[in-house]
């Protein structure tokens, strides 16, 4: 009775190499993931903030009487515009408004320092600007503030 020849497996596929993954694979998935989440959740609300920033100088572009509106009643549509979408904070005390001679300089630029663990921070810029003349332009700066 002649016995049967074994045929040979490609390597790596054997019982011995099939356990499944090891107690370091889960720790460092583990890690990378919980470290996304940390991140995610204290940086997801400022990007959301800025959001709701260039959003209200979207709005206030959309106005037709934008070239009449005082510093202060624009000041007053956008408090408003974030007291509704819950902008809290830098953004809100940002808002510099300068007179041209051909309207009006919205700009709200402000920087966010968030600690992320331990003694770790990130730091944050966000400069969005309205130019009244150029209201189809929102809300990307055209003229660098200091």
């Amino acid at each position: 009775m002649k016995r049967p020849v074994a045929t040979p497996q490609p390597l790596g596929t054997g019982l011995r190499h099939q356990r499944g993954a090891s107690y370091w694979y889960w720790l460092f998935t583990f890690s990378v993931f919980g470290f996304a989440l940390t991140a995610a959740a204290k940086l997801g609300p400022l990007y959301v903030d800025a959001y709701y920033v260039e959003k209200g100088l979207q709005k206030l572009a959309a106005l037709d009487n934008i070239h009449e509106l005082s510093n202060s009643q624009i000041h007053t549509s956008l408090q408003r515009f974030f007291t509704l979408n819950n902008v809290r904070g830098q953004p809100t005390q940002a808002i510099k408004i300068i007179r041209r001679k051909h309207g009006a300089l919205v700009n709200i630029a402000y920087e966010v320092r968030q600690p992320l663990f331990n003694n770790v921070d990130v730091v944050i810029q966000f400069n969005k600007q309205l130019n009244t003349a150029k209201a189809d332009q929102c809300c990307e700066p055209l003229i660098h503030l200091k």
